[in-house]
């Protein structure tokens, strides 16, 4: 079985990370195995100066794995970002894999907005594949679902559908 990947966008601050954070917690104690990518449009540091690791990785490694029995992590140089195919093939294991950022992959995606951001909605820009609106004003003015953004339940059950729906056309389609 191939695991469903769901998008969650916004702008900075409206809770994305918040949100996912909450939904995982749920489906972790459903029994799913869950799987996330962030999409971070700066770059980063996992590791920090004085650790073994970042001293190898900073003498100049391409590539730096750091593995115990309970965790790995891989650090590797990139002239390009990872393609999305390339990703999808390190979550084979998961049931659900909720993305973080990443506006233009092709996956079904939740918006998260807040009117404090004074920014615009990404659905009314052009955004493509967004199948839920999570905000905390409620304009219906969308061709898809609006939650409230305190109402997890709710967005749990939409996921739980939506996911429903992905395996029933998945198991059709393999026929």
């Amino acid at each position: 079985m191939s695991p469903y990947f769901l998008g969650f966008v916004g702008h900075s601050g409206s809770g994305k990370t918040t949100l996912i954070e909450k939904v995982i917690k749920i489906f972790a104690q459903k029994g799913k195995k869950i799987g996330a990518v962030k999409h971070d449009a700066h770059t980063f540091e996992i590791d920090y100066p004085g650790k073994d690791s970042y001293k190898m990785k900073h003498a100049g490694a391409h590539r730096m794995v750091i593995s115990a029995k309970d965790k790995f992590a891989l650090v590797e140089d990139r002239e390009f970002e990872m393609p999305f195919d390339d990703l999808k093939g390190l979550f084979r294991d998961c049931d659900i894999v909720f993305v973080e950022g990443y506006k233009i992959w092709d996956i079904p995606k939740i918006e998260v907005h807040r009117k404090d951001t004074n920014s615009e909605y990404l659905i009314k820009n052009g955004v493509k594949n967004i199948v839920l609106v999570v905000t905390d004003e409620l304009d219906r003015s969308f061709d898809v679902p609006v939650l409230f953004i305190d109402d997890i339940d709710g967005v749990v059950n939409f996921i739980e559908h939506i996911e429903h729906k992905f395996r029933m056309k998945s198991e059709h389609t393999a026929d």
